[in-house]
């Protein structure tokens, strides 16, 4: 077994070591492809707090092909092309993960495609069917919508009959239009809360998702509800973007001074009676503490994986590398160089993988 191993803080390594074995209501999968996501970056650089100590291995989803069961496991599983969450282990050639953490892929669809789907769709999910209640008709507003699960959005809340605003720079608007969002905001030139309210006659949006987070983000979302909106949270990538880049000890200690105050002491109020008196809600969504009670994401990732055969679910990967250019994959995510997915594929050169219909990235 092959692992990319983070051995402390932004140390990356390949090492090897003895293939695990599937014990009692497990599988053992040789991965084709593994995707890439924020949660990994943050546990990279040591400021994810769910992450196990460092040496650690990351990853939370994969494609490849079952190769052996353990016990309370029927042998027609062995073969299968399947797509699997992991809570962490994922960045490896083989990985053994529970049998209802898996789901069978559609032989049309890639295993490049199909890494790029779990966390992504299932995220988007959450935040917009199973807590946000999105319906035909209402307005939901994507932060960020360039990425992952920003597009995975756009696809949910179009197979709902959903009307999309979403933020994005500019460069990225007229292939966001592209793929059905319906109103695009630049927000490097564009106060969001002003065109929400422009774009919506002055009611406001019926649902909000926000991966950025911060008293700033927070507390302008939260304006931008109408009565009976609701406020998704799913991500804090301001505070990756407070610490990128410090590495002298004065120079982290202010970075972090000042995600305490934007992250905490500087967070909204919102008490009950707040809320109340609003008539909004606001909630959050961590796919990774779902491991905890997975039921209900087995039904979720059999709906979104259904979705691909019947032509809402459409996941775009921006790029493809190998296992040995994870760090590079890290980079163009933390810069914001891509629109959607990053894949990581085992190997280049296996005959399972089309790479021409995917930008290869050496």
């Amino acid at each position: 077994m092959h692992q990319v191993v983070f051995r402390k803080a932004n140390v990356i390594s390949l090492d090897s070591s003895p293939d695990p074995q599937p014990t009692s209501g497990t599988v053992r999968i040789r991965v084709k492809a593994f995707g890439i996501n924020f949660a990994d970056i943050m546990m990279r650089t040591g400021n994810y707090g769910d992450a196990p100590p460092f040496p650690n291995v990351a990853g939370y989803e994969v494609s490849g092909v079952v190769d052996a069961v353990g016990e309370n496991v029927t042998q027609d599983w062995i073969g299968a092309r399947v797509a699997a969450l992991t809570k962490f282990g994922g960045y490896s050639d083989v990985v053994v993960v529970p049998l209802d953490q898996l789901i069978r892929v559609p032989e049309n669809l890639s295993f490049i495609d199909a890494a790029s789907i779990p966390v992504v769709y299932l995220t988007a999910w959450m935040l917009l069917v199973h807590l946000g209640s999105i319906k035909k008709g209402e307005v939901l507003v994507i932060q960020n919508a360039g990425g992952g699960v920003g597009l995975a959005a756009i696809d949910i809340a179009l197979h709902k009959g959903a009307t999309t605003i979403g933020t994005a720079s500019a460069a990225k608007h007229s292939f966001l239009k592209s793929r059905g969002l319906h109103h695009a905001i630049d927000y490097r030139t564009q106060d969001f809360v002003t065109e929400i309210k422009r774009i919506t006659n002055n009611k406001g949006a019926d649902l909000i998702i926000d991966p950025i987070g911060g008293r700033e983000s927070w507390n302008k979302n939260f304006a931008s509800l109408r009565r009976g909106g609701r406020l998704g949270f799913f991500g804090a990538s301001s505070m990756m973007e407070t610490l990128k880049g410090q590495t002298g000890l004065i120079a982290l200690v202010v970075a972090w001074i000042k995600v305490a105050f934007s992250m905490i002491l500087g967070a909204p109020k919102w008490s009950p009676i707040n809320l109340m008196d609003e008539n909004k809600a606001v909630f959050g969504v961590n796919l990774a503490r779902m491991f905890e009670d997975k039921e209900p994401v087995v039904d979720w990732f059999k709906t979104i994986m259904d979705g691909t055969q019947e032509g809402w679910v459409r996941p775009h990967v921006d790029c493809v590398l190998e296992m040995a250019n994870v760090e590079k994959a890290h980079f163009l995510l933390e810069e914001r160089k891509t629109t959607g997915k990053v894949v990581i594929v085992v190997d280049a050169k296996d005959v399972a993988h089309d790479l021409s219909k995917y930008k290869f990235v050496q």
